[in-house]
């Protein structure tokens, strides 16, 4: 009967076994350590570009910063000159509304009329005269106070009744009467203080 001993060919296989798995520790060892350093070198790169993103957000938002301080100072220079405009604007109405109160005030003046005829001596060419005229006109928003000289008592009522008359102004009272004597003349100094009515108004008194 024959005897084959397989001892040596199984201790052969065993370190052929132990070859193979230190070959695939060695092989996984080596895969592992690639994948970490792809990992690595792929997390460096996102970095790198997360930096540079953040690099570029932060140069964009210090231009958009300047911008905006740019932008605030030409509203703030807008909201200035917007100002001044209003005010120009305030004054313009103004001055148009205090010329056009004038000139309502001016057209309820009597008309012009002949001098007596005991005056009419002292003067051969008998030119006519003014009954009444203003010496001062103030306006403190819709008060109006009006200062003047009439040649008689008469002449003011009637300049007030027409004041009233008018739709214009209201409340029209006479604060002083006072007699003045201008070139050898008995004349009237007198001050009225009236309300001017608005726009609206007047229109509905019409």
């Amino acid at each position: 009967m024959i005897r084959i001993n397989l001892l040596p060919y199984r201790a052969a296989q065993k370190k052929e076994n132990i070859r193979r798995q230190i070959s695939i520790f060695i092989l996984a060892v080596i895969m592992v350590v690639v994948i970490l350093l792809y990992y690595n070198m792929s997390l460096n790169n996102d970095i790198d570009a997360l930096n540079t993103q953040i690099k570029n957000t932060k140069s964009m938002l210090a231009q958009v910063e300047q911008q905006a301080k740019k932008v605030d100072e030409i509203k703030k220079a807008f909201d200035r000159l917007k100002q001044k405009t209003d005010v120009i604007k305030s004054l313009e109405t103004n001055r148009k509304i205090a010329v056009q109160l004038l000139d309502n005030m001016t057209t309820l003046v009597a008309e012009n009329v002949s001098i007596s005829q005991s005056e009419a001596s002292a003067d051969s060419d008998s030119k006519p005269v003014k009954r009444l005229w203003f010496t001062n006109f103030q306006e403190n928003g819709d008060q109006i106070n009006l200062r003047g000289i009439a040649l008689d008592n008469k002449t003011i009522a009637d300049f007030m009744s027409r004041l009233e008359a008018s739709n214009l102004f209201m409340n029209v009272n006479l604060k002083t009467i006072k007699q003045q004597k201008i070139s050898e003349l008995n004349l009237k100094s007198f001050e009225i203080i009236c309300t001017r009515i608005s726009r609206n108004k007047s229109e509905k008194k019409k």
